[in-house]
């Protein structure tokens, strides 16, 4: 079904225009008013805030499929955040009445887009459960566990899951909310255990379990099976 709906919103997207950002460049800034609703369609994008201190806290990455921001377009919310190309992108935007429109008529549409809310709000809470609670290692392995969730490539033979996207330390610790210097601390210890190893710029999770840093991660449902 959802191969089917996210052509049918594809389609829908490819009416209008492309419009491409270089790596670093800012789609959005929170004083911002939003031109419409974007469609990745190549790259990644992460949305971020700066903390009064100056360090920048990342909230969430969209890869190809992911449109935005839905909470301006469908609750009149003003966006508060920044919307950075972490690579070369490719973005179809479509204005806003438009779209409304757009999902208002179609139910599997409307379906598609509550499933991913959902989800986004679940991998949130569950995120911030360990930020609250957990320690820098917890912290660094959750944010290893999200991405190989969402970015990841099983090998099925191996067991292996490489993160299919370039991430470095710096974007892991934005994610983590720890210094990069903490990070490559925590990420050498994890490494040296073999819980991972980095190939040709990706990180590559060996074992799950042994990322699996307690009951904390255990509670989340984050399991093999699950990546």
């Amino acid at each position: 079904m959802y191969s089917t709906v996210e052509e049918k919103l594809y389609k829908f997207f490819s009416k209008f225009p492309l419009i491409e950002y270089k790596k670093s460049n800012i789609l959005l800034r929170p004083e911002d008013s939003p031109q419409g609703i974007s469609y990745l369609s190549q790259g990644y994008v992460r949305i971020f805030f700066i903390t009064k201190d100056g360090h920048e806290f990342t909230l969430n990455i969209f890869k190809p499929g992911s449109f935005f921001p839905l909470t301006w377009a469908i609750s009149d919310i003003d966006n508060n955040y920044f919307y950075e190309a972490m690579s070369d992108i490719q973005i179809l935007r479509v204005p806003k009445d438009v779209f409304l429109d757009f999902i208002r008529k179609d139910r599997e549409i409307l379906y598609l887009i509550n499933h991913r809310l959902l989800v986004g709000i679940d991998g949130m809470t569950s995120r911030l459960e360990y930020l609250i609670t957990g320690d820098a290692r917890c912290k660094v392995a959750n944010v290893l566990l999200m991405l190989g969730r969402r970015f990841g490539k099983p090998n099925l033979k191996s067991g292996h899951v490489k993160i299919d996207f370039n991430i470095t330390q710096k974007d892991i610790a934005q994610l983590a909310g720890l210094t990069r210097e903490t990070v490559c601390y925590e990420m050498k210890k994890l490494e040296a255990n073999k819980s991972i190893k980095h190939d040709n710029n990706a990180y590559i999770i060996c074992n799950v379990k042994k990322l699996n840093t307690g009951n904390l991660i255990s509670r989340s449902g984050v399991t093999p099976q699950t990546l």
